[in-house]
């Protein structure tokens, strides 16, 4: 009896972690999370595993949405699909205590990479164009602002080290006021995933 599309996602996902896991063996880094950006980049070109009729465009009431499609028992490794519609923005901002790697499966969006220079300022250092083929990689702690381009709907995979809710308190920057914000994820949030899981 042939797998279902679920069953086949299930299991390329599962390949991928692994894969990932043996990526980061010896530890976090550069390097190693550059290896592991190329392992979620093979699982985007699976495009058939992520059919827009499971995890669909949003709407103009909630324009983006995250899908919770994979989380080991002790949530050290989390993927979601993110889909959302042409528009959305981000300031920069971390993602806690957890790396993170954005790869497309479709859409584009600009991933503007900051260092932080004081207590509350940042500057800007590069962009990266995360588009079908292409991906952005960071270490705990890094900077990134997100803007989408274009007019097509976003449909990208965002891997963790860690669950949204585990990440541990962010830090978010407004770069006009020079002001940085401490927040951690709450209720409002997390209103935006949908667990996927089963």
């Amino acid at each position: 009896m042939e797998k279902s599309i679920k069953e086949k996602r299930k299991q390329a996902i599962d390949v991928m972690v692994d894969r990932v896991r043996c990526c980061l063996t010896e530890g976090v880094d550069e390097s190693s999370l550059e290896l592991a950006k190329h392992e979620l980049m093979r699982l985007c070109e699976k495009k058939e595993l992520f059919p827009r009729e499971e995890f669909p465009t949003p709407s103009t009431e909630r324009p983006e949405l995250f899908f919770h499609v994979y989380a080991d028992p002790v949530q050290e490794y989390s993927l979601y699909v993110y889909s959302a519609l042409p528009g959305q923005t981000y300031r920069p901002h971390n993602h806690g205590n957890s790396w993170a790697i954005i790869a497309a499966i479709e859409g584009r969006e600009i991933h503007s990479l900051y260092r932080q220079t004081g207590h509350s300022r940042a500057e800007w250092v590069t962009d990266i164009t995360v588009q079908p083929g292409t991906a952005v990689s960071l270490l705990p702690g890094r900077l990134h602002a997100i803007r989408s381009a274009g007019d097509c709907p976003l449909m990208h995979l965002h891997f963790y080290g860690k669950a949204f809710e585990i990440q541990g308190e962010r830090v978010e920057f407004d770069v006009k006021t020079g002001q940085a914000y401490h927040l951690t994820l709450d209720e409002r949030h997390l209103s935006y995933i949908i667990d996927a899981r089963h």
